[in-house]
């Protein structure tokens, strides 16, 4: 597949974050859990809440492998879009095309082909509901760990793109695409050329899609293209944090537990409930951290994300070396 950028394409390209096709791939990675090791530490975690969801309908329509409905994974439009806003753009589907598409799905059951005829607004209501279950219950617990390197990921690939165009943004993106002559090659897709006709297109980020490149949609809509590539560190999100005995000594259990948790930059709330502590003894952990040069703040809409300076990286990995002492 080759993407045609023509004048103004490439000062449209921007990054941007989906929740909802977060959790759609989270599923998809609950369906064939062998497929990579990294997200075990996830699987073991969910696995038995997954068990007590129904999400029959929602797993009907989406094989592992093969088509599956495209309305189910809208294209975000900024990096701070909500589950709310990605599950508005499906209600708002047309049910004439929640019929076509999901007819179309592979080895779709007799029943669910069935009530998609019948009423496809219904189904496509049940699928809007099981959505948001997935969410809730799957991937909310872990979004907040999960938004910090993602949010990350789009600042290091912003940056190469202010310094480097698209040519050394896309270097680095993903084997499979590549940059030549001004336009995009990706490896892998249907043979087809692809004119943004002025669109420009929308990069996301992906934590549970790795190692995979998606692109869509591809058809003749005003919708610009989104691209979706594993983000940089995507194992990292399945780690648990370093807090190495000696930094424990050093700044007390709970200030290292929190500190090592700002490898990833994190609201006050998401590394409360990590760390197990209160929001309010976060905080004064915060700021003592703050003021000793070990983690920065910066704004992300109504939030403040704390992440580690580099001395703080420094302290941790002396820490785990055992250059730390008492």
């Amino acid at each position: 597949m080759v993407l045609w950028f023509g004048p103004g394409d490439a000062a449209r390209c921007r990054f941007a974050i989906s929740p909802l096709q977060e959790t759609m791939s989270a599923l998809l990675v609950l369906k064939d859990p062998a497929r990579h090791g990294w997200y075990l530490p996830w699987l073991r975690e969910v696995q038995p809440v997954a068990a007590g969801l129904d999400l029959a309908l929602l797993n009907a329509v989406m094989p592992v492998r093969g088509y599956g409905p495209d309305f189910l994974w809208p294209s975000p439009a900024t990096p701070l879009t909500t589950i709310e806003d990605d599950l508005a753009v499906v209600q708002a589907t047309d049910p004439d095309v929640v019929a076509v598409q999901v007819a179309v799905c592979s080895a779709l059951p007799a029943d669910v082909r069935r009530a998609v005829a019948d009423d496809p607004a219904r189904v496509r209501d049940e699928l809007v509901a099981q959505q948001w279950l997935a969410w809730r219950s799957l991937v909310a617990p872990f979004w907040d760990r999960m938004r910090g390197m993602l949010d990350a990921d789009i600042t290091t690939r912003a940056r190469q793109l202010a310094d480097g165009g698209l040519e050394a943004l896309v270097a680095n993106l993903h084997r499979r695409a590549s940059w030549r002559d001004g336009d995009l090659h990706l490896l892998g897709f249907p043979r087809q050329t692809l004119d943004l006709r002025g669109r420009g297109m929308i990069l996301v980020p992906t934590a549970f899609g790795w190692p995979t490149l998606g692109i869509g949609p591809t058809g003749d809509t005003p919708a610009s293209p989104a691209l979706v590539y594993p983000m940089l560190g995507a194992a990292v999100v399945w780690e648990p944090a370093e807090r190495p005995p000696a930094v424990a000594r050093l700044l007390g259990s709970g200030r290292a537990s929190v500190l090592a948790e700002t490898a990833v930059p994190s609201a006050t709330g998401g590394l409360a409930r990590r760390v197990g502590l209160a929001p309010a003894t976060v905080s004064q952990h915060l700021a003592v951290l703050r003021d000793a040069g070990l983690v920065t703040a910066r704004r992300r809409g109504r939030e403040v994300l704390y992440g580690q300076t580099p001395l703080a990286a420094a302290l941790l990995r002396a820490g785990d070396q055992g250059l730390v002492t008492r």
